[in-house]
């Protein structure tokens, strides 16, 4: 598939199928973030991947999401910000990598036909405290991995709706 191809085929998850996906396309999965631009090719992304039943309701009760109740797998995006740099003032480098190391996941989840699902809003503390990671990491996002059984519509913009040349 090509990466256009891949990238039309990413649509929002409503609910897996329970099917689990494989360690070994989870590890091929991720192989994709290891090898993400970061901030001074820094990578300081770090993957607590969610698999035990009582975890995965304890992750998937913090990430709010329904879909997450349906996943086989959780993987909590965290980042140890050994670099103090920032972006302007206030924007810390993982902010910006983190998010960038998910996006290449998620398209070679997609190619591999797994979809996603991704949160942003959870409590950290507590997520932090539910995978043991350690004391100066910042968790970014919980990511849902599995089968799809039913997705999302996309929208209908066109590039006319998100796209101003000046």
């Amino acid at each position: 598939m090509t990466i256009p191809e891949i990238i039309s085929r990413i649509k929002e998850p409503v609910r897996f199928d329970g099917r689990p996906v494989d360690q070994g396309t989870i590890m091929s999965i991720l192989e994709a973030a290891r090898l993400a631009p970061s901030a001074n090719n820094s990578q300081i992304w770090r993957f607590f991947i969610i698999r035990d039943d009582v975890t995965l309701r304890q992750a998937a009760l913090l990430a709010t999401r329904p879909v997450f109740s349906s996943a086989r797998t959780i993987i909590a995006a965290c980042a140890n910000p050994w670099i103090v740099a920032t972006r302007g003032e206030e924007q810390p480098f993982f902010m910006i990598d983190v998010p960038i190391a998910l996006a290449h996941i998620t398209l070679m989840a997609r190619e591999a036909g797994v979809s996603v699902s991704l949160a942003f809003e959870f409590d950290e503390d507590r997520l932090l405290s539910l995978i043991s990671a350690p004391r100066r990491y910042r968790a970014v996002a919980l990511m849902a991995l599995g089968y799809s059984e039913e997705d999302r519509p996309r929208l209908d913009e066109t590039r006319d709706d998100i796209v101003r040349i000046i």
